[in-house]
């Protein structure tokens, strides 16, 4: 290393990390971008998709050059039971066209590519590289410890460290996590012709689709599957909260092998190709988990900031990481980069969107601590529905209209299947 000085360091090199280190570089500032993986994106998983009008606003018409896998155009979610889907989904053609909708996307690509036009900016990106501390003068964040030993300095340090978020820790910026505000996938990739993935999913060339799963293969535990469609391979994930796994002495990979061997599914991934494994842990503990955002030299981002709203993650990532990086710029531009000048970014965040629905979810960790069976107890209703409206008997219409109500009523109380309904709405994160 031929510098030991810089205006920022930034700490990891996923969506957060790689955003704030280009927009400090575009601001002039010296940066250094450091990764512990051999490349960006080595390490990091998720279910697949990015979304444009947030990715634009950083990288303007990326799906020219970024390694985007299709454009979503058909979101589906299943409820499944044994031996059936109820499938609940939409099909818009017009998110085929520029300037499209989301996109899947692969980490190992894409988070590759972002760290790359961060380090075309002049950002000095270096891999393989693992911070044990981040370095203080008083109360003031000065740089970081490096695994080796070595020291850089820096003005400011960003912390993308993802959800492990061990120097946030150490910072005194957030407690430590409990099972009840994380949750674990198991992510497998499977090789699959193109032709072949757009056959099955009823798609054209580089058309892609969602499927969230709920009910029967995850039964058991307030667990989640699914499948994204990319050019030529699926990532298919399954997992749930952490505590409820621990509790049930239950596992990502049992629940992720057991919705590949649903028959609907088997015909989706039949010879289809096992070629990477990966798992993950992501902060599901709402706005009441949230970190404190920043301090005097620091700010937090991305996962490590615990910005996940819903199904959305990576977005916010990139989102937090521009704030972050603009707070700094003003800092540098002030020429003080205590807690209160950076508290900037944490006004900006604030003020977004997206912490407006964090607030409003805030109640989902409790609603499925208290409700663990309610994805299975709807899936199952909605299919043992299925199976009592299309079957054909020798029954009249009102026979036939009895037997559904008794259906409904014969696995809870209309009145907890109502509420049910209310809550899933408010609170499912299916895909």
């Amino acid at each position: 290393m031929n510098k030991n000085h810089y205006d920022a360091i930034v700490v990891g090199a996923g969506p957060a990390g790689s955003v704030a280190a280009l927009t400090l570089a575009k601001n002039n500032l010296s940066v250094a971008l450091l990764e512990r993986g051999k490349f960006p994106g080595s390490k990091n998983m998720f279910g697949g998709t990015i979304y444009r009008e947030t990715t634009e606003k950083i990288f303007p018409a990326f799906w020219h050059d970024a390694p985007v896998e299709r454009a979503v155009v058909r979101d589906e979610a299943w409820f499944m039971e044994e031996d059936s889907v109820v499938n609940m989904g939409f099909n818009g053609l017009r998110f085929a066209k520029e300037p499209y909708n989301k996109f899947t996307v692969l980490r190992a690509k894409f988070d590759k590519w972002m760290a790359e036009q961060a380090r075309k900016a002049g950002v000095h990106l270096i891999c393989g590289t693992l911070v044990r501390h981040v370095k203080y003068k008083g109360k003031k964040a000065i740089g970081v410890v490096l695994d080796d030993g070595s020291e850089l300095g820096a003005d400011a340090v960003v912390l993308a460290e993802g959800v492990t978020s061990l120097l946030t820790k150490e910072a005194k910026l957030r407690q430590d996590y409990t099972p009840h505000q994380l949750t674990l996938y198991a992510q497998e990739i499977m090789e699959l012709d193109s032709k072949i993935i757009e056959e099955r999913f009823n798609l054209e060339k580089d058309q892609g689709a969602i499927i969230g799963m709920l009910g029967y293969p995850t039964a058991g535990a307030i667990g989640k599957a699914g499948i994204w469609t990319n050019k030529n391979t699926l990532s298919m994930i399954a997992g749930g909260y952490l505590w409820d796994l621990m509790q049930k002495g239950l596992s990502p990979d049992l629940l992720l092998q057991r919705t590949k061997q649903h028959p609907l599914v088997k015909r989706l991934i039949q010879g289809a190709k096992v070629v990477q494994y990966k798992a993950h842990m992501i902060p599901k503990g709402g706005y009441k988990a949230l970190p404190k955002l920043c301090s005097d030299g620091i700010v937090v981002v991305g996962d490590a900031a615990g910005m996940i709203s819903g199904r959305r993650g990576t977005d916010l990532a990139m989102l937090t990481g521009q704030f972050g990086a603009q707070a700094i710029v003003q800092a540098k531009a002030k020429g003080d980069f205590t807690a209160k000048t950076l508290a900037a970014y944490a006004n900006k965040v604030n003020r977004s969107f997206f912490l407006k629905d964090m607030k409003a979810g805030e109640q989902t960790v409790e609603y499925y601590h208290k409700n663990p069976d309610a994805d299975y107890l709807l899936s199952k209703t909605l299919n043992d529905l299925g199976y009592a409206y299309f079957s054909e008997g020798l029954v009249t219409s009102r026979e036939k209209t009895q037997l559904i109500t008794n259906t409904i009523l014969s696995e809870q109380p209309l009145a907890k299947t109502l509420f049910d309904l209310y809550n899933g709405y408010k609170y499912w994160e299916a895909f």
